[in-house]
């Protein structure tokens, strides 16, 4: 499993990233897998982030959230596998929204 801080790029923490690999695919090239969005954040960071907080909130609620990897990037699907984002390096971009990423993968 992969874990991550979502921030705004202005620096707001707006909740947490999750990425776990489908038969230990040590996520190369062509691996899948799914993914979890948790929207958490104060007061102030949702709003003065609005949009993306909203965003964050409906992932939140969804299942089945499915990735793909795909040479230098990773792919985000809804869960209706409808191609809505992707990752790369600590960038993540869902739905014309942007976002920034700080890896916690051994900080837990």
């Amino acid at each position: 499993m992969l874990y991550f801080s979502i921030n705004s790029n202005d620096n707001h923490h707006l909740g947490f990233l999750v990425l776990t690999d489908e038969e230990d695919s040590a996520y190369t090239d062509g691996a899948t897998g799914y993914y979890a969005v948790k929207a958490q954040a104060d007061a102030a960071d949702r709003q003065a982030c609005a949009a993306q907080w909203q965003l964050l909130e409906q992932l939140s609620e969804q299942e089945s959230l499915k990735w793909y990897r795909q040479s230098d990037y990773v792919q985000l699907c809804d869960a209706q596998d409808h191609i809505i984002g992707r990752l790369k390096q600590q960038y993540l971009n869902l739905c014309d929204q942007h976002f920034l990423l700080y890896d916690l993968t051994g900080t837990l």
